[in-house]
């Protein structure tokens, strides 16, 4: 097909968007289910606009979501690149209960994936979210249960090009009890991850945490924080990958300066794995947040974050990865705002490994970029449009891939 057409095709596609999205939280159009979820400190709650949909005591959140964009290579290949128009919709909703200090919520999003051209049927996905949150606060003490599953076969968050099937289940209760600027608190995860396909069954594990944390209250705003963490990671299929975790950090987390908000913890982490012919990780950690409004509507944001991370690589165990993440947000007019991200991060494996004629350790740089604007067309009603360029570089060279990413996004909050 011609350029001009695949263009022409392309502002059709876009100029038919007519979906909106309805949304509990302030409008942007990366919202996920998650982001729902605020921590500050030993805090865990639900953060929300006010409902405009209440029956009795419960608050409801709708939310409907559609995106179109522009992928010019939706199986992230490093050579015959197959390009199409993807649409996603995604309906969901919040329903609250508020009542005293305490809050109990649960929250629902399905993500409909739909490609345009026939060829790609086979890659039409359905993934769903699920939340539920109980945070039960009294004056001197709090119990915090948070449970989430996933099932999905999204790439975001992973290192796969292939999409494949998965579910991610976690809960985590907590208890903690304050003492005049003191809180003490005790902590427990259980994690599953469960692949569906049985080619992917040796990658199932589970994870069991238990974490004590310290936090200390400088002032209203800002929080000392120690924390130990010990863990067990079981895997079904392969025991060659269990092994045990160990982990202190200390923190500080809060308004650091005027409209200054740090969030930063480091320490070391000892991995180690049952089977001694396996490399074990025994290093630091960290992870470091800034957020900065410059001035009113001017904001900007720096993260940096090092940790090992199970890797799904032929029988590596697991890689290192650094991330490097800048972000500016700047509101140039009542309705409009403009938004820039640039994030680099490296994957060094731990192991040697060959492929492809090639020995070697595998060392991965990814960088993305994402920009664009967003219009608020009423106070209900936004859009946005932009533009995300994503490439990973490989010593492997089978992983390199290069992608470009066009979308609009209309949102509707209610």
């Amino acid at each position: 097909m011609p350029r001009a057409g695949k263009f022409s095709r392309f502002l059709f596609l876009f100029s038919s968007l007519t979906f909106f999205v309805f949304q509990a939280l302030p409008l942007f159009a990366d919202f996920k289910l998650v982001d729902a979820i605020q921590e500050f400190g030993e805090k865990r709650f639900l953060k929300t606009s006010p409902a405009r949909i209440k029956t009795g005591p419960f608050r409801i959140h709708p939310s409907l979501r559609k995106k179109a964009a522009y992928d010019n290579n939706i199986l992230l290949e490093s050579q015959d690149k197959r390009e199409d128009v993807v649409f996603n919709i995604q309906p969901g909703a919040i329903v609250e209960l508020p009542f005293s200090t305490h809050q109990i919520a649960v929250g629902y999003e399905a993500d409909f994936e739909i490609f345009s051209k026939s060829r790609d049927f086979r890659q039409n996905d359905q993934n769903q979210n699920f939340f539920a949150l109980a945070d039960i606060h009294f004056p001197s003490w709090y119990i915090n249960l948070l449970e989430r599953l996933s099932e999905t076969s999204g790439r975001s968050g992973t290192t796969f090009t292939d999409r494949i099937p998965r579910i991610d289940q976690s809960i985590h209760p907590k208890l903690g009890y304050r003492w005049r600027r003191a809180v003490f608190e005790a902590g427990f995860r259980h994690s599953v991850r469960d692949f569906r396909r049985q080619i992917d069954d040796a990658l199932d594990f589970q994870l069991v945490e238990w974490t004590g944390v310290f936090f200390y209250d400088l002032f209203a705003r800002l929080k000392l924080l120690a924390e130990y963490k010990w863990a067990q990671i079981d895997y079904d299929d392969d025991f060659r990958r269990n092994g045990t975790f160990q982990q202190a950090r200390v923190g500080l987390e809060g308004e650091i300066l005027p409209n200054l908000f740090l969030k930063v913890r480091a320490g070391p982490h000892l991995r180690n794995y049952y089977t001694s012919s396996k490399p074990d990780f025994n290093s630091w950690v960290g992870d470091f947040r800034l957020d900065y409004e410059f001035r009113k509507g001017f904001k900007l944001n720096a993260k940096f974050s090092r940790e090992p991370v199970e890797a799904t690589f032929l029988d590596v165990n697991f890689f290192k990865e650094h991330l490097y993440q800048f972000g500016a947000e700047y509101k140039f007019r009542p309705q409009w705002t403009g938004f820039s991200e640039i994030r680099y991060y490296r994957h060094s494996y731990a192991e040697r490994a060959s492929l492809g004629g090639r020995t070697g350790f595998r060392r991965d740089h990814h960088l993305g970029w994402k920009a664009g604007v967003r219009y608020l067309l009423l106070e209900w009603w936004e859009l946005e449009l932009a533009y995300e360029y994503l490439r990973r570089d490989s010593n492997f060279s089978t992983f390199d891939y290069t992608d470009h990413l066009f979308s609009l996004t209309s949102a509707l909050a209610y």
